[in-house]
Parts: C-alpha cells; structure tokens; sequence
C-alpha cells in the first residue's frame, strides 16, 4: 500500500476505533478465551504500552516491528511492537509507548502522530495488560536498535499484512527452548505469534474496515 494511500485511511481509522476482542478471536479463539479468563483472576495485572509506527519506506508503507534480545523471560527473542512497562513517572499509557519507542528504536516521541488505538490485550505468561496505540510519521526515520533490549530492528509492509493467507500455523520457538505449535505470522525468516500476532490480526481487520468505509 503506498504511503499516500495510507494517510487517506487515517479519518476512517479513527471513525471506527479498536475492533474490541472479537478481532483476536477471529484468528486465535481459543488462545483469546483462556486469556480473557486469565485477566479475570489476576485483577491487578502489569501495566505496558505498545506503539505500532506506520513509516514511508519507499513510498510503500511500512509497520515497524522489533526483534528483542534474548534474557531469562518470558518474551525473550520474540518479534514485537516497541513497547514496554508503565513507569511511576510516566503521565499515562500514550506517554509509555512513546517513551519506550525512543528508547528502543530512536524515534523521537514528540514526532510520533498518534491516529488511533488497538483493544488491550492481557498475556499471561508475563501478567501484562498491554495498551497498543496507532502512530505514523511522515518521514522515513533513522531507526537505532537499543542494543541492550533490541537484537534487530523488522519493517511489515503493510501491503504484506493486508493478505488473508498472512496468518499460517507450525511449531514457533518459546523462551524455554520448547517448540510449540501454533498460528503466527512470518516475517524475513522471522516468526510473529502470540500478543503481537493478535494485535496484527486487529490492525489488519481495521484497515479492511478503514478502506470499505472511505469507499463508501
């Protein structure tokens, strides 16, 4: 999708709003359901904030993604959106996002133009309610891997998201070494499964949203 095409989405993105969690069921029910269930018995969970950037990159437009640096947790190695826990001072979750955004991929926060949301997400393994957010930048930016958390910097074109076969299913690597087998999204060699897979899943439902709306 060329980057001009893109922009033109951006009322229509913001008319609809987050799809809700039915988005997550359409593609993972059963990982959504027992999700659900597990926010119902851990009411105080952590709190994080993602970003999903929408860049140019050669006139196409492109989701930034991140490769994370292996460590003893939960989401070592995994593929995601920059992101990352609630600080005390932070003044609120859109503040998380762009904070942990700069400090990952060197984007400068005040830069970040904020076009929307996604539906929270709890994951379990971490204890984590995650707050995604809809960001753009008119401009290809210079990305910079913080190295001590981000092992590599991955761009989804989203022409490549917009395909109804993107979601396939295998085995994915978990932190722990065992292979387990689920639906994810590839990417350069690269798997995307879990949180991010099910808020890809959203973005992709609300951009075919978005464009039968600016169609009329």
């Amino acid at each position: 999708m060329k980057f001009d095409q893109f922009k033109k989405l951006i009322d229509p993105i913001q008319q609809i709003g987050p799809i809700g969690e039915k988005a997550h069921e359409v593609v993972f029910p059963e990982i959504a359901k027992f999700r659900k269930k597990s926010l119902a018995l851990n009411p105080n969970p952590r709190l994080s904030a993602v970003g999903a950037i929408f860049i140019p990159k050669e006139e196409d437009t492109h989701i930034v993604l991140i490769e994370r640096q292996s460590y003893k947790g939960v989401h070592s190695g995994q593929i995601g959106f920059p992101g990352g826990k609630v600080e005390h001072d932070d003044r609120d979750f859109e503040y998380t996002a762009r904070r942990e955004t700069e400090e990952e991929v060197g984007i400068q926060s005040e830069k970040l133009v904020k076009i929307g949301q996604l539906t929270e997400l709890y994951i379990p393994p971490s204890r984590f309610l995650v707050k995604p957010y809809l960001f753009m930048l008119d401009y290809t930016p210079q990305l910079v891997a913080q190295p001590r958390e981000v092992k590599s910097i991955l761009s989804l074109p989203v022409e490549v998201l917009m395909r109804p076969e993107i979601v396939v299913e295998g085995e994915v690597p978990t932190s722990n070494g065992v292979q387990l087998h689920s639906k994810y999204i590839p990417l350069e060699g690269k798997k995307i499964w879990g949180a991010t897979a099910m808020m890809l899943s959203e973005l992709q439902i609300l951009l075919h949203r978005a464009i039968k709306t600016q169609h009329g």
